[in-house]
């Protein structure tokens, strides 16, 4: 492999971004004192104890399922419902497509406030409701996903829907039958990022999921910093915990998002 200076800054940067998970998992393998003692090293004495007391006293069964059923709901309406926001601008120009796709524009550079959502929340009677935050993470990311979405369609022929419509498909099954398909890497791309945001939000979670048969993941590791002192033992291992699965989702599907940006990158 030839050698590039620019690999110097990169490589910088990369061990930059890396050293605090590293010290994380690190850090999860130790005890309690040696942690205190040896915060920066390598583990003397190896211990999965962490994980366990950590997985059973963070509920982190409950936990998942609960951030699990969250954040599937929530990728699958941020999907269809920005997918056939997107199809319809991109394709259809309805009446007012044009102000819709500047009021959504405009929207993005706003910001959304927390006590609103909360007092909604409250007056909907959705506190302790799974509705209660999926329809504001939806809600939260629509405009990017929808601009994202509509990018990469555009970069779609026409022509295959015009004969679909001749050989007699509906709008709403040219999107199902060709749309979805053919735009699969973006929706790839927007799941991936709403997966991301819904797993990782805390605030919004911890605010209305009260009850602790809904606590998601990261509101079960949040608790360890209030409920269990500062065993940076447990907390280390529940981050590892917490974090785990995006990285592994990430890995798996990095060629398909990246693949996905850069095609949907090339219209606006």
């Amino acid at each position: 492999m030839k050698f590039n200076w620019r690999h110097i800054p990169l490589s910088l940067v990369a061990i930059y971004s890396l050293f605090p998970m590293v010290l994380l998992v690190l850090n999860s393998f130790k005890q309690k004192t040696e942690i205190i003692t040896n915060p920066l090293g390598f583990p003397l004495h190896w211990t999965i104890d962490n994980f366990l007391k950590a997985w059973d006293k963070g509920d982190y069964s409950t936990a998942y399922l609960n951030t699990i059923i969250v954040t599937g709901i929530t990728v699958l309406l941020t999907c269809v419902i920005c997918g056939l926001a997107a199809y319809g601008i991109a394709f259809l120009k309805t009446p007012g497509s044009g102000l819709l796709l500047a009021y959504l524009f405009i929207s993005m550079s706003l910001p959304v406030g927390f006590i609103p959502i909360f007092f909604m929340a409250v007056k909907l009677n959705l506190i302790n409701n799974y509705w209660g935050v999926i329809i504001p993470y939806v809600g939260g990311g629509f405009a990017f996903n929808v601009f994202l979405l509509r990018a990469f369609m555009l970069g779609i022929p026409k022509d295959l829907l015009e004969s679909a419509t001749v050989d007699g498909c509906s709008p709403m099954r040219s999107f199902f039958a060709m749309i979805l398909p053919l735009a699969k890497p973006a929706f790839v791309v927007v799941a991936i990022f709403t997966t991301l945001a819904t797993w990782n939000e805390i605030f919004l979670s911890n605010a209305i999921l009260q009850a602790d048969h809904l606590k998601t993941v990261s509101v079960a590791y949040l608790n360890f910093s209030s409920k269990y002192g500062t065993n940076w033992g447990l907390m280390a291992a529940g981050g590892v915990m917490t974090v785990i699965p995006m990285i592994i989702l990430f890995m798996f599907m990095t060629k398909t998002f990246v693949t996905g940006l850069q095609e949907g990158s090339v219209k606006f």
